[in-house]
């Protein structure tokens, strides 16, 4: 993230400070799963930031605004108004897809950002809040558009709501809006970037008045050029957009107001709305063309918040017309927010109250905890309701660091928008249900893992190396407290192969179990067999998530070691920290062999294997020469594959990824729900 000031010095012909800065993020997620690597956003700060910076008042512009919020909302915004810049910090920033210095497309560059939503507009917004320190704004407030992007984030990012005001807006788009959107969209498509926006402008200002309010004011009266008052009215309203703003931007901000639905993955309106009800008022205009008033009730009905009427003569430019009414319900609000103390702890609001959510705190957002947050939010929109997760807590090394997949968790609701800590002493407290141990190592793991057990917190760890050297005491500490410690993430990724064991499932009277247990290993040799050089075989690994940047535990044979150490502790019985191993692993000598037996026809795969011999317990990881037809030469690519011989059962195979972020986080996924 960066910052810089504006090219040209703001107008300083108010009386309170104004500051206009492009602020600069990076890996920005949007909802449908697009990755941006920049996104500017230019916003306008008037005022000044208290200490506390809890006198912020965020003002959310429609569809054409500015970031001059003052200049297009007088008297609602002014000295001695109902935001007042002499003791409120406004903010104001240009949507997400403006062309006022926010990333969006433009005529020149059309494909310079995928679609977008409402609720991606909301998000960034936020990050901005983040950027300036700002927890709770005092009041967010918007109209048209930006009544509905102001919807979307108190469902998205509700403990940071402490009054929101929407104006005019409804919480899904109306077909009647949709209709209005489809009449200017083609008035573009025909008239193109000059005539056809002034004609889409010309259209949309008939949805903003009412036939009765442009009687009035024009009726049939001529102006001096003999042409009758409302054509002109209309038409300088055309050129004056045309002189200022982007066609191709309009074009994509009416696309996202034709997807925003507040409802959408959320389980519905009410869902969606319920956390955040009280501290919302919905302001509808009878008479309003674009969005009846009815369609504000609605939603103020469902989310049991409140809901004021504004009739008036000017239908939906009400919210900008008529100053009077609306700065005293602005007012009202902003009263009522400087009452309410600021929450000092999260609200779960990703899910309806009626459901308590499962509450995790997560160690590690790395490959496998990125993951973990990115399955948490494909499941929050899959089930809606059904089995709430929230994540309080996410310990990371590197605070400063951008992590996506975690900005996408807060921006959908289901993680704290302050979960990111460095401290490991803050992560357990007597709220967490779960804690996800994916940081890895030996150290700080092993304090957090014995710390959560000891306080009766369930454990779900994908942590090999930890259950390898110390799996069997934490096992046993766990019955001692009457505590769950799955694992089923840290064997082979995604397959089941722990709860199979663990539940008799695999056999009783097991004498052999083995495996190529370690993805990055079979992906690495597959390479080397058709050519590539062990060094080139490694970078595509890692290119590909299959390899961490320090391969050496994987190419070495002690990641697998660890695997095969649970797997005899399971099926055996041995404590995993005594059994003695013998390995060899993937090294340039390795790599050679694999390649000339790969020429003579057949493969080189890493098998590890644990069985009984005799009174003894005999483990080896061995690089192995198998025939082209043997089933281990078919385990393609990151690929593992358990073979587990049992007295019961005879031989069950266990096949699927065992590398890559999403496998293992799958598995850890798995322990968490199994409640």
């Amino acid at each position: 993230m960066s910052t810089s000031p504006s090219d040209r010095a703001a107008e300083r012909t108010t009386s309170w400070p104004v500051r206009d800065e492009t602020i600069t993020f990076h890996n920005v997620v949007l909802e449908r799963g697009d990755r941006l690597d920049r996104v500017d956003v230019r916003y306008r700060l008037e005022g000044t930031l208290n200490a506390a910076r809890d006198n912020v008042v965020l003002v959310v512009h429609a569809l054409t605004g500015t970031t001059h919020a003052s200049e297009w909302w007088k008297g609602v915004i002014g000295a001695d108004a109902a935001i007042d810049p002499t003791k409120h910090a406004v903010l104001c920033a240009n949507l997400l897809g403006g062309c006022d210095g926010t990333t969006g497309p433009s005529n020149e560059h059309p494909d310079a950002l995928p679609p977008f939503s409402t609720r991606d507009q909301a998000a960034l917004l936020a990050r901005l809040l983040d950027a300036l320190g700002v927890g709770a704004p005092l009041l967010v407030c918007g109209g048209s558009l930006g009544g509905m992007v102001t919807l979307e984030f108190a469902a998205s990012f509700p403990t940071r709501v402490r009054s929101a005001v929407v104006l005019a807006a409804p919480a899904a788009q109306t077909a009647q809006g949709i209709a209005w959107n489809a009449i200017m969209r083609r008035a573009i498509a025909l008239g193109g970037v000059r005539e056809g926006l002034a004609l889409a402008r010309m259209v949309g200002m008939l949805s903003y008045r009412t036939p009765e309010g442009l009687e009035r004011r024009f009726g049939r009266s001529r102006s001096e050029h003999d042409t009758y008052q409302v054509h002109d009215w209309l038409a300088v309203h055309g050129e004056k957009l045309v002189a200022r703003f982007d066609a191709t931007s309009y074009g994509a901000l009416i696309d996202a107001m034709d997807e925003h639905d507040v409802g959408r993955d959320r389980g519905g309106l009410a869902a969606a709305l319920s956390a955040v009800g009280d501290r919302l008022i919905g302001v509808g205009i009878p008479g309003d063309l674009l969005y009846p008033a009815e369609s504000v009730r609605e939603w103020a009905t469902a989310a049991n918040a409140t809901y004021v009427e504004l009739p008036s003569i000017h239908g939906h430019d009400a919210f900008l017309l008529e100053v009077d009414r609306v700065s005293a319900v602005i007012a009202k609000a902003v009263a009522e927010s400087e009452a309410r103390a600021v929450s000092p702890t999260p609200v779960v609001t990703a899910v309806s109250p009626r459901v308590r959510p499962l509450r995790v705190a997560l160690a590690g957002c790395g490959h496998v905890g990125g993951s973990l947050l990115e399955l948490f939010v494909e499941r929050a929109r899959q089930l809606g309701e059904a089995q709430p997760i929230y994540v309080a807590r996410v310990l990371v090394r590197d605070a400063d660091r951008v992590r996506p997949a975690l900005a996408q968790a807060i921006a959908r609701g289901i993680a704290a928008p302050d979960a990111c800590i460095t401290d490991p002493a803050r992560l357990l407290s007597d709220d967490i249900d779960v804690l996800v141990e994916v940081i890895g190592g030996t150290t700080t793991a092993r304090t957090l893992v014995e710390t959560a057990l000891q306080r009766g917190i369930r454990v779900v760890t994908a942590n090999k190396a930890l259950l390898g050297e110390r799996g069997a005491a934490l096992a046993a500490l766990a019955r001692i407290t009457d505590t769950r410690l799955d694992f089923e993430g840290a064997v082979c990724g995604a397959i089941p192969i722990v709860r199979c064991v663990r539940s008799g499932a695999a056999g009783v009277g097991i004498t052999k179990v083995s495996g190529i247990l370690n993805g990055t290993s079979n992906y690495v040799l597959e390479k080397v067999a058709e050519g590539a050089s062990l060094a080139d075989a490694v970078a595509t690994a890692q290119q590909l998530g299959y390899a961490e940047a320090d391969p050496t535990r994987d190419l070495s044979g002690q990641d697998a070691e660890d695997k095969l150490r649970m797997l005899a502790w399971m099926c055996f019985g041995v404590d995993p920290a005594t059994l003695e191993v013998t390995r060899r692993g993937i090294d340039a000598e390795t790599a050679a062999w694999a390649t000339r037996v790969a020429l003579e026809g057949d493969r080189v795969k890493l098998i590890a294997s644990c069985a009984r011999e005799g009174d003894e317990l005999v483990a080896r990881i061995l690089p192995t020469r198998v025939t082209s037809d043997d089933p281990w030469a078919e385990v393609a690519g990151p690929f593992n594959r358990i073979v587990v011989e049992s007295e019961s059962a005879g031989s069950l195979v266990f096949q699927g990824p065992g590398a890559g972020g999403r496998a293992t986080a799958g598995a850890v996924l798995a322990d968490i729900v199994a409640r």
